[in-house]
């Protein structure tokens, strides 16, 4: 009986017969898939660090206040009572993951993902310049002194890469002129942020020195997600296994069985054995199997972005189901969200009942009840507004201090006195409108009830 050489996988790519981790020596890369990625990689890092800073009718491009409680989402301000809004933009979010995943499979991991971009476009590229291709013989005869020497100077650019984009991290949240505040001030005046700062900094820097790859297999669970998202129609990079196999020198498929594809994978796989869940999309393969089949003058494209549809039938589609499902669904939360945002107020009022409170009866004549009110001016100008009643002219509103300026991008708060005359109170709940007014326009009605004596 013939013996049967062919092993399965049943550990990851980076885990040894012990269960350690190994490290993973990728090549470095070059063709043309590559240079795409890198123009798309530093456009993602431009934004990154540009966002916080350009400005668009006077707000950040792109701002997560999370202590004042307020975002700006290309130049628009939304605050944390737009609830309705922030939950419209996770939606579409997960949505356009979802349906992008099914149409494109893992692109996104090997083109947009900061963990991605930040490793093969920032610290990799400072390691293959300072220890150079380990691969080749040249890099490995150096000796140790030198060896260790570099291996110094590429941990400190590390740390500084770190430092420098747990910043820009920051900036996010902080805006550029505070962060600049924070960190020309004196520590002692902010213990707590610069800790902050330097633990996430060697966060960084222990993710990108030395787990690297194990976060895309062992951590992030996008990879496993894309089991359940893709099918047959999805597109990813793929190996034609109907024209290269039988692999070797010899056979009559195109594929010579000569490793380079595995030598350049960043996850170390080999794409030759199907859709793997380490395989994060990032075309390094296609761009070495395409420069070895021009050495052995066979065609290109021997790996390629196809889907096993387009490889069985030699036509690729993505038209199916579950895509118009998907985009039906985000066309709709798109539309929803622009009617949303065009009718949202730039002004927003509540008005509360003071809590433990009831009526108030001032004299023979009135009654009255008290409220709590917070308004929020949601641009960046000032305004003048003015808060009245609806449908009821004998009411009076008394307010404890002045609201009718606005500052810009500000909120006021103030306790309301509403006093009315018992003889409009027709039952024990009266129901109220308070209408905000801007140059005699209404902007925003805010419904309450105000608590008379029983009828």
């Amino acid at each position: 009986m013939e013996e049967n050489n062919q092993s399965f996988r049943d550990r990851p790519t980076n885990v040894d017969d012990t269960g350690k981790s190994k490290k993973i020596l990728a090549k470095q890369p070059k063709g043309k898939w590559y240079n795409r990625r890198t123009w798309f990689a530093w456009f993602c890092i431009l934004f990154l660090i540009l966002a916080p800073i350009i400005k668009i009718n006077g707000n950040p491009l792109m701002l997560f206040d999370i202590a004042n409680r307020k975002f700006s989402i290309f130049g628009n301000l939304v605050w944390a009572q737009d609830t309705f809004i922030l939950a419209l933009i996770m939606l579409i979010v997960v949505v356009f993951i979802v349906l992008f995943t099914v149409i494109f499979g893992r692109l996104w991991c090997g083109w947009a993902c900061p963990q991605t971009i930040f490793l093969e476009m920032i610290f990799r590229r400072i390691e293959f310049l300072f220890e150079g291709n380990r691969r080749k013989k040249s890099n490995k005869e150096k000796d140790d002194f030198t060896k260790k020497i570099l291996l110094i100077l590429k941990h400190i650019s590390f740390i500084i890469i770190s430092i420098f984009f747990t910043n820009v991290f920051l900036m996010w949240f902080t805006g550029p002129e505070k962060l600049i505040e924070i960190i020309t001030s004196p520590v002692q005046e902010n213990k707590l942020g610069f800790l902050f700062m330097l633990a996430v900094s060697m966060f960084y820097y222990i993710v990108y020195a030395f787990l690297r790859e194990q976060i895309c297999i062992f951590f992030c669970p996008y990879g496993r997600l894309q089991g359940v998202l893709l099918d047959s129609k999805s597109i990813s990079v793929i190996y034609d296994y109907k024209r290269g196999e039988p692999r070797g020198t010899k056979n009559e498929g195109d594929c010579i069985d000569c490793g380079q594809c595995i030598a350049v994978c960043p996850t170390g796989i080999d794409i030759k054995n199907g859709s793997q869940f380490e395989c994060i999309n990032c075309t390094a393969c296609i761009d070495e199997c395409n420069t070895v089949m021009k050495k052995i003058k066979k065609p290109e494209n021997l790996i390629r972005f196809d889907s096993v549809n387009g490889i069985e039938t030699g036509k690729s589609s993505i038209a199916n189901f579950r895509t118009y499902a998907y985009s039906a669904v985000l066309i709709v939360l798109i539309i929803v969200f622009g009617i949303t945002v065009s009718k949202r107020s730039s002004v927003d009022v509540s008005v509360i009942r003071m809590q433990g409170t009831m009526y108030q009866q001032t004299d023979s004549l009135h009654i009255t009840n008290i409220y709590n009110v917070k308004i929020i001016n949601k641009t960046n100008h000032q305004k003048k507004i003015a808060l009245k009643l609806i449908d009821l002219q004998e009411g009076e509103l008394q307010f404890t201090n002045d609201i009718s300026t606005l500052a810009a991008d500000k909120k006021s708060e103030t306790v309301l006195l509403i006093k009315i005359p018992i003889s409009s109170i027709k039952s024990r709940t009266t129901d109220l409108k308070i209408g905000t007014y801007e140059n005699n326009k209404l902007i925003t009605v805010n419904k309450i009830n105000f608590i008379g004596p029983q009828k």
